[in-house]
């Protein structure tokens, strides 16, 4: 089963009919919930939802309210011949709520159909992996759902590494690629990629931490093959260096804290889109061939192995 560009669309459209955030929109919130459970079960997934508590917010008179990931989980074939080659675990996710009056069509449908579209794909290939796929509540309003989910880890479950789809379907021909001042001196290969790419805005960005660099170099790996073609912006943080906000504005950041390696692919969200968190963040404004490319590329790696 090829990663299919119309699929994508229509799960971006499906999910960004309209806003989903939790204290705005709450049906609707919930109905992306059930839909993306509904999603993972007909794609052969073994599916939970795990609740967890939003504590109230008092300036703006906000209850305690509960969060809901929704996870799907994809399951090595016991006595596979290739268990010991691929007895690591890899966590894909991607957050599914919005903040208030946007439909979040890149921020994040666009995340959730490629996570999906790698469910499918790698299931329908009979992928020898142990894949768990996790849609993140409650990422808009500070990592709340992924933060859950890797508290909740046991140490001998804990995966060997983690993949967050953030915001991977805008680009454009007029735009051109922004990062924050400073980041031209701290993160000099990336400099250079992007320098060589002439600032365009057709790139994804993978930001890894320490040991997540290896999984970002496997990806852009098999971004590189024919088929595939993306470009990538890779952004490598050392071990040592303090997480500024910028390093750390999603649901890899938790996985960083736990000690898991994890890396983030995006396109950058605000320094790129200008419809970022803005109710213009419709379906019209994705670019559903890069988000196909990014699912290709998380597959690619992760069926050969290297991930």
């Amino acid at each position: 089963m090829p990663v299919s560009e119309s699929r994508i669309d229509h799960t971006i459209r499906e999910l960004a009919a309209t806003p989903r955030n939790l204290s705005e929109n709450p049906e609707d919130h919930a109905r992306a919930a059930d839909w993306i459970a509904a999603e993972f079960e007909q794609i052969g997934l073994a599916v939970s939802r795990q609740t967890f508590e939003i504590p109230g917010v008092i300036p703006e008179q906000l209850p305690p309210r509960q969060g809901v990931n929704v996870v799907g989980k994809l399951n090595r074939q016991p006595g596979d011949s290739r268990e010991s080659r691929n007895s690591h675990s890899v966590v894909i996710g991607a957050h599914y709520d919005t903040v208030p009056d946007s439909p979040g069509a890149d921020d994040n449908a666009s995340g959730v159909a490629a996570m999906l579209e790698c469910a499918r794909v790698l299931s329908e290939l009979g992928s020898d992996r142990e894949v768990t796929f996790v849609a993140f509540d409650a990422e808009e309003i500070g990592l709340l759902g992924s933060a859950a989910y890797v508290a909740r880890l046991a140490s001998a479950q804990h995966p060997s590494s983690a993949i967050i789809f953030e915001s991977i379907g805008f680009s454009s021909t007029t735009v051109k690629q922004r990062l924050p001042g400073s980041f031209r001196f701290l993160f000099r290969r990336m400099y250079r990629a992007l320098k060589q790419q002439q600032f365009a805005a057709d790139s994804l960005l993978i930001l890894s931490k320490g040991p997540g660099r290896a999984i970002s170099r496997h990806l852009e790996e098999s971004a590189s093959k024919p088929g595939i073609r993306l470009p990538i912006i890779p952004l490598e943080v050392p071990w040592w260096m303090p997480l500024v906000r910028d390093l750390r504005r999603s649901d890899h950041a938790p996985f960083w804290l736990a000690g898991i390696p994890a890396v983030m692919i995006g396109d950058t969200a605000n320094f790129r889109n200008p419809h970022y968190h803005q109710s213009t963040d419709t379906p019209d404004t994705v670019d559903v061939g890069l988000v196909a490319r990014a699912a290709r590329m998380a597959i690619d790696a992760i069926e050969r192995g290297a991930i």
